[in-house]
């Protein structure tokens, strides 16, 4: 007898700062899909408050969207949220309706990494955090934002602990060195800009 299996309930995390703050985000329950945490994103706005007014950023693999809309309630004057996974796109276009960003936000449903060969225009801010277990993948985008001069001031990137000796080779390696550095239990996090 087959057993009734009742589908994941959508997880919420809330904005914490800006014209949005306290409004909820809906996402997929899903087990790459982890929002940064909030204390991550307080420390990550205090450091970006002041650079955000008007500012293009990129939120690669967006996920919940929860970076790039901190980023849209803060002032950005242009998102574009990167998501490869449908449904987690098709929840993220959802919450840009409900929160009234689609003048103001621009979701792709892709590959992040195509995105970049093919974009060609440049950020003020770009937000990289994928999924943990896929390090290759953080390197081989901040690597292709690189190489192909999207970047025009900061850089955030987010990754496990384990990982640092990577992330730390690659910002060497890419021209990009440290400014900020945070952590939260095992997640570590770092703001680069341009050596």
């Amino acid at each position: 007898m087959k057993k009734n299996v009742r589908p994941a309930k959508a997880q919420e995390v809330r904005i914490n700062s800006g014209r949005l703050r306290g409004r909820k985000i809906a996402f997929p329950n899903l087990p790459d899909l982890r929002p940064t945490l909030g204390r991550t994103r307080e420390t990550l706005l205090n450091w970006l408050r002041p650079e955000l007014a008007d500012a293009v950023c990129l939120d690669l693999f967006a996920g919940s969207g929860v970076l790039g809309i901190e980023a849209a309630s803060n002032g950005a004057g242009r998102v574009v949220l990167v998501e490869q996974q449908r449904d987690t796109a098709r929840s993220l276009q959802q919450s840009l309706q409900q929160l009234s960003l689609e003048n103001q936000c621009e979701l792709v449903n892709g590959n992040a990494l195509d995105y970049l060969q093919r974009c060609g225009e440049c950020f003020d801010v770009i937000f990289v955090d994928p999924p943990f277990n896929q390090p290759d993948l953080l390197q081989k985008a901040v690597t292709s934002i690189c190489e192909q001069k999207l970047l025009r001031g900061a850089l955030y990137v987010e990754y496990q602990q384990g990982h640092q000796d990577l992330i730390d080779e690659t910002l060497i390696a890419n021209g990009l060195t440290a400014s900020k550095t945070a952590k939260a239990g095992t997640t570590r996090c770092v703001l680069a800009r341009r050596v």
